[in-house]
């Protein structure tokens, strides 16, 4: 299994409420209707102390069966859905600030 993690960070003159609504109404079914290798997609809003602002507004997680579903799943942005996904990532998205990596992720159970 391979899984991308992306911390993300809203666009200034969106509030938190407006970022969550876009992201879960919109962003994310575009995500799970053009990235056919993803298996698992998880989205983990960031809460805010309320003194400070966070350096990122979510913590997305995104599960693939391997690294031939991971590529297929990259080889998308270099299409029209492709295009579609970035044009929506600009209307909520600050993309200079986009982090995103794969990570080798250890469980450990109690």
């Amino acid at each position: 299994m391979v899984k991308a993690v992306a911390l993300l960070k809203r666009k200034p003159g969106i509030s938190w409420e407006e970022f969550i609504e876009h992201y879960e109404k919109v962003h994310a079914p575009l995500i799970l209707k053009h990235s056919t290798g993803v298996i698992k997609y998880v989205r983990n809003f960031v809460v805010s102390d309320g003194i400070t602002e966070p350096d990122f507004d979510c913590i997305t997680e995104l599960w693939y069966e391997d690294m031939e579903a991971f590529q297929s799943t990259i080889s998308v942005w270099e299409t029209e859905a492709g295009d579609v996904i970035i044009d929506d990532e600009e209307t909520f998205l600050d993309r200079s600030k986009i982090e995103f990596f794969l990570v080798d992720e250890r469980l450990s159970t109690l």
